[in-house]
C-alpha cells in the first residue's frame, strides 16, 4: 500500500467501529528523504486525549513503516489547555514521548500548542530533582470493598479476601495467591513468620503522583493514579501490577508506562516505603511490570513492543489463556 493510500484509508475509518479514534488525525508525509508522520487533536483537549495520543500514534507509524524503507520521524501535536488537571496529564505524556523516543531510537518531535518542547533524556528520566516529593504514606486497606465490580472483587481475593476465617487471626497479605499469573509467581516459598504465610507480603491501590517541594494540592505535578498491586515476584523484584477485564483499550499501554516510569524516577524515595510495606528490602531489587488482562486490543501487538523495549521490563499476562502443551 501507498503512503497516500493509507492517508486515505485511516481517515476514512476514524470514528468508525474497529477504526481509528475520531479526536485525533493522522498523516504521514512522503518527503525526499524522510517519511513524517504526525499525529494531532483538532478539536477540544478531553482528557482522553493525553493517553490516547501515544499508543494510537505508534500504530498509525508502524503501519506507515510497513510501506516504506526510508527513515522516518514521528511528530505528536497536542494542543494542551490551561487547565491544572490538562498540565498534570501533559507533563506524564512528555515522560512516556521521552521514553519511548530514547528507548526506540526514534526522531520525535513533542508540539505543545504549536511549540516545540524538549524531550527528556534517559538520565532525566531515572534522577529527577531533589525537589520532587512523592507520598511517604500508604493508606490502609481492608476487605469491605462492595461487591459488583469484576475487577475490585478479583483485586480483593488477590489481596487475602477470605484468607483466614478465624476472627482471632491477624491477616497477613501475601502474594500466594498470584500464581494465576504464570511462572514469574508460582512456588514461592514460605515466609519464617508463620505456618499459613507463603510469599511475600502484597499492597492494593498504591498511589502514584508527584510535587514540587511539599506534598500539597497547589505542588502537584504529575496526576494520582493508583496501582492495584506491588509485591515482590520469584525473582525477588518489585512487581507492579495493573489488572484489567473485557477492557481491550490502546489506553491500558499509557497508564502501565506511567507505573513504571513512576517506580523508576522516584525509586529511592519508594525503597523505604516498600521495605516497609512488603516487609523485605528492596534496594538493590530489579523493577518488573505487569499487564494482566484476560482481553487485549486487536492492535496491541502492533504497539506493545514500543513501550516494552528499553530499560523498563513491562510485561503482557493473559488470563485464562492455556498454551498447547503438545
Amino acid at each position: 500500500m501507498t503512503i497516500e493510500a493509507l492517508n486515505q484509508r485511516v481517515g476514512g475509518e476514524r470514528g468508525k467501529g474497529g477504526g481509528w479514534p475520531k479526536n485525533l488525525t493522522y498523516e504521514a508525509t512522503d518527503g525526499p528523504a524522510v517519511v513524517t508522520v504526525k499525529i494531532s487533536n483538532p478539536g477540544t483537549t478531553k482528557e482522553d486525549v493525553f493517553k490516547r495520543i501515544d499508543p494510537w500514534g505508534l500504530a498509525f507509524f508502524d503501519e506507515v513503516k510497513q510501506c516504506t524503507g526510508k527513515p522516518m520521524q514521528l511528530i505528536f501535536d497536542i494542543k494542551v489547555p490551561s487547565t491544572p488537571k490538562a498540565q498534570l496529564q501533559y507533563e506524564a505524556l512528555k515522560r512516556r514521548v521521552s521514553y519511548l523516543a530514547s528507548a526506540n531510537n526514534l526522531h520525535v518531535t513533542l508540539l505543545r500548542n504549536k511549540l516545540a518542547d524538549a524531550l527528556y533524556s534517559m538520565d532525566d528520566l531515572a534522577k529527577r530533582p531533589d525537589r520532587e516529593k512523592i507520598r511517604d504514606v500508604i493508606n490502609q486497606h481492608g476487605d469491605n470493598d462492595k461487591p459488583g465490580r469484576l475487577e475490585k472483587d478479583f483485586q480483593a481475593y488477590l489481596y487475602g479476601k477470605g484468607l483466614f476465617n478465624s476472627p482471632d487471626t491477624v491477616i497477613r497479605r501475601t502474594n500466594a495467591r498470584l500464581a494465576l499469573f504464570g511462572d514469574d509467581f508460582v512456588r514461592i516459598g514460605k515466609f519464617k513468620t508463620g505456618n499459613h504465610c507463603k510469599g511475600y507480603k502484597v499492597e492494593r491501590e498504591f498511589p502514584t503522583g508527584a510535587f514540587c517541594d511539599e506534598i500539597k494540592e497547589h505542588a502537584r505535578i504529575l496526576p494520582t493514579e493508583f496501582i492495584d498491586l506491588v509485591t515482590i515476584n520469584r525473582d525477588g523484584d518489585v512487581a507492579v501490577i495493573e489488572l484489567k477485564f473485557d477492557d481491550p483499550k490502546l489506553e491500558v499501554i499509557p497508564q502501565v508506562l506511567n507505573y513504571s516510569l513512576f517506580f523508576h524516577s522516584y525509586r529511592s524515595q519508594l525503597t523505604g516505603l516498600l521495605d516497609k510495606h512488603l516487609e523485605c528490602s528492596t534496594r538493590d531489587a530489579n523493577l518488573v511490570t505487569y499487564l494482566v488482562s484476560n482481553t487485549f486490543h486487536p492492535r496491541f501487538a502492533s504497539v506493545w513492543h514500543y513501550y516494552s523495549r528499553g530499560p523498563l521490563k513491562m510485561k503482557q499476562v493473559i488470563m485464562g489463556y492455556m498454551p498447547d502443551q503438545g
